[in-house]
């Protein structure tokens, strides 16, 4: 069949006025929670004497300060924790690539909590992607395409290019539009009522219910190394399952600091 029209990209394009932040509990559950709960949780923790360093005239030090927070640094009341005080964003990224998306976005969020825009823009989208592929080898569909969406949205904001960052971005949308398509070609018809995926939002809905709770899709790495995304399922009649390249995100923490510094948020 053939990929979605730009309709569906128009869809998934709505999505960006979604303001949930989407969070998962420690037992793997999976939690959105709604606007005003996410209030809650977004409260700053008190400016350590570093944090103070902000105020200084210097642009060097306004931007390595800015990012405190997202290179894992804590206010000093918190330095007996070894273990947090040592995880930042690089930590995130290799969690990312080993497919460890649940804690990934543990330690994604606590740099959002404490970031900065463009930064905070950057690490939010991160984090949905995140959320996105855990909830993708989970078996909510629905979920997964939602949240990746969102972080499809939130990455485009920033209007990167030709950085890590913008090919991270491209991989993930890449991903969205295979799970649409594959998606669409299973959930076209069932036993009792055939749906007209056009790509609308009614028909985005029905798509994102249909087969919850089927492990559709599963992780298989390649012989260069890198991983794909497999599609499977005993209802497709595809003699070579689908696969899409898994993203990866090829960034470091100077990649994000260099972001911070530099980049003029429009």
């Amino acid at each position: 069949m053939a990929a979605p029209s730009s309709s569906s990209a128009a869809t998934a394009a709505s999505m960006c006025a979604r303001p949930p932040l989407t969070t998962l509990p420690a037992a793997g559950r999976v939690l959105l929670l709604p606007a005003a709960a996410s209030s809650l949780i977004r409260a700053r923790r008190p400016p350590s004497h570093d944090a103070l360093l902000l105020r200084r005239p210097s642009s060097d030090v306004r931007c390595r300060r800015r990012l405190m927070t997202a290179r894992g640094e804590r206010p000093q009341e918190e330095e007996d924790d070894a273990e947090e005080q040592h995880v930042g964003f690089d930590a995130a990224v290799a969690l990312f690539n080993r497919g460890d998306f649940h804690a990934c976005h543990d330690v994604v969020e606590e740099l959002w909590y404490g970031a900065e825009d463009p930064a905070r823009t950057l690490l939010h989208g991160i984090l949905q992607c995140a959320v996105g592929f855990h909830h993708l080898f989970n078996q909510n569909h629905r979920g997964a395409m939602m949240e990746l969406g969102e972080g499809i949205c939130k990455l485009r904001k920033l209007r990167l290019d030709d950085d890590p960052f913008s090919r991270f971005r491209d991989e993930v949308a890449a991903v969205l539009q295979f799970l649409y398509r594959t998606q669409k070609e299973l959930a076209a018809c069932t036993d009792e009522l055939c749906l007209t995926m056009d790509g609308s939002p009614t028909s985005y809905q029905l798509l994102g219910n249909f087969a919850a709770g089927q492990q559709l899709y599963k992780m298989e790495a390649d012989a260069d190394g890198a991983s794909s995304i497999i599609f499977s399922a005993s209802a497709s009649s595809q003699s070579v399952p689908l696969r899409v390249k898994l993203p990866a995100l090829h960034a470091t923490e100077q990649h994000l600091t260099a972001l911070q510094c530099t980049y003029e948020y429009m």
